[in-house]
């Protein structure tokens, strides 16, 4: 990534999107020239807010925005790509995100920490199995092989895999045949990502007694 002197006054501001704010944060870490421009606009913003009034919303602004933030209506505007990725109608997609909601749809995962709720796909992924995974923070999916092709998207949260390589909301990630690695869910909200998988894993650890 170049620096990010276009897009630091949205980084002040609050208004950049997850994963361009996450790839934002990445790279101040390791740049001490933006972050030298980060804190030179910092006063000036701040500067911004003192001149606007606050004014309390009504509770139920409130109560809205927060339905819209953590209520199962938080997907839908990743509605369409969702759809795309399992080629499905985006409203069925919709009422899938939805779905999410209710405790029963979802089945254990293979170790503690992880949940699944199988979903239908569409005619250029016919024969696939597909599934929400959801893992809370911390919790590991344990090493396995892929027997076939594996997609990922993730909705919400983020993982890191064993080589260190790092998936955040938006983000694809594609494993190839034959492929072996474990994963980590990051701290902060639960890793909800959907998988497409052309094939099955073997899960070497489950088959070991680990």
């Amino acid at each position: 990534m170049e620096h990010l002197d276009d897009i630091l006054p949205e980084w002040l501001l609050g208004t950049l999107e997850p994963a361009r704010r996450n790839a934002a944060a990445r790279h101040l870490d390791g740049c001490e020239r933006c972050r030298a421009e980060l804190a030179r606009l910092t006063p000036a913003v701040d500067a911004l807010g003192a001149l606007v009034e606050p004014v309390a919303p009504p509770a139920s602004v409130l109560t809205r925005l927060m339905e819209r933030m953590e209520g199962p209506g938080r997907f839908a505007r990743q509605a369409g790509e969702v759809a795309a990725f399992l080629d499905v109608a985006e409203a069925r997609t919709r009422e899938l995100l939805e779905s999410m909601a209710e405790p029963s749809n979802w089945m254990p995962g293979p170790v503690e920490g992880v949940e699944l709720m199988p979903v239908e796909t569409g005619p250029a992924r016919e024969g696939m199995m597909a599934a929400i995974v959801r893992l809370q923070p911390g919790a590991r999916y344990p090493r396995h092989t892929h027997l076939g092709r594996e997609w990922n998207l993730v909705l919400e949260g983020g993982f890191r895999e064993d080589s260190g390589h790092e998936i955040w909301p938006g983000d694809e990630l594609e494993k190839p045949d034959g492929s072996l690695h474990d994963f980590t869910a990051l701290e902060g909200p639960a890793c909800i990502c959907v998988t497409v998988l052309d094939g099955v894993t073997s899960f070497e650890e489950l088959a070991d007694g680990a």
